[in-house]
């Protein structure tokens, strides 16, 4: 008899410890707390957890969240691919936003720079024209096209996205340092130089200008000018001795005193 009321008791003990457990059991997160605490993940640069997040909150969500705060979930996925450097990953799911939601510029424009990542583009051009056509004072997206059409080999359409660009933000050193290189690339050096004065006006301190004046007056044969340029860019900051060393545009100065006088300063 007494065994038999021990088992009852130990019974009834297990029965209360799992109906406690279950009562106080953490209810099962809602997809727009998933999409929330992936938020937070990827401020935080937590992108493992970030995509494990953003993953529950696109699995679980039955019609609870719209399908334009979906396309955003899956957008900010992809920028959590990036930051876990999965380019492929990214492009897919900002392409997953874009099948959702394609009037969004934002989508757009993360694709386009992932393309861009990529050396793919022809593509980067396409979606950073999406964006323009989509949002036509984003600046973002004419710098993007700028670097793509650079980077593609056609300076022309750089540098009219640079000038588009300099409409936007006038002091846009980004841009004027970008359409001087542009300049540059096709032997329009007066042009070249004439940009990166406009940048130094802005900023008198931006070496790289300093440095890209030297090498254009080198080239040309202009020496003292092109001194002057070089010990400016290295009294600004300029440290890249081994670019300095492999640019053919100094090859006309290299037995000068005063480029051997900033080498041996380095």
């Amino acid at each position: 008899m007494n065994n038999v009321l021990l088992r009852h008791a130990v019974v009834g003990v297990i029965l209360a410890v799992l109906i406690g457990s279950t009562a106080f059991a953490a209810p099962a997160m809602s997809p727009k707390q998933f999409w929330e605490k992936g938020t937070g993940y990827a401020e935080n640069k937590l992108y493992v957890d970030a995509v494990q997040a953003f993953t529950r909150a696109i699995r679980t969500n039955k019609g609870e969240i719209a399908i334009e705060d979906v396309a955003r979930i899956f957008n900010s996925r992809g920028i959590a691919y990036q930051g876990m450097n999965e380019p492929d990953k990214a492009i897919d799911d900002f392409s997953n936003a874009l099948e959702l939601d394609d009037k969004n510029p934002e989508f757009s424009l993360n694709r386009a720079n992932a393309f861009l990542g990529r050396k793919q583009y022809e593509r980067a051009r396409d979606d950073f024209s999406r964006a323009i056509v989509l949002a036509p004072r984003n600046a973002a997206a004419y710098a993007g096209r700028a670097r793509a059409n650079q980077e593609a080999g056609s300076p022309d359409l750089a540098i009219a996205d640079y000038r588009k660009l300099l409409e936007l933000e006038p002091r846009n050193i980004s841009a004027f340092y970008g359409m001087g290189l542009a300049y540059k690339s096709k032997r329009e050096d007066a042009k070249a130089i004439e940009t990166f004065n406009e940048l130094l006006k802005i900023d008198p301190r931006y070496a790289a200008a300093s440095y890209q004046n030297a090498g254009l007056f080198a080239r040309a044969g202009k020496i003292d000018s092109a001194c002057v340029w070089l010990e400016e860019a290295v009294a600004n900051g300029y440290r890249d001795w081994d670019t300095l060393k492999n640019d053919a545009d100094f090859d006309a100065i290299r037995k000068n005193s005063c480029y051997r006088k900033v080498l041996s300063g380095k």
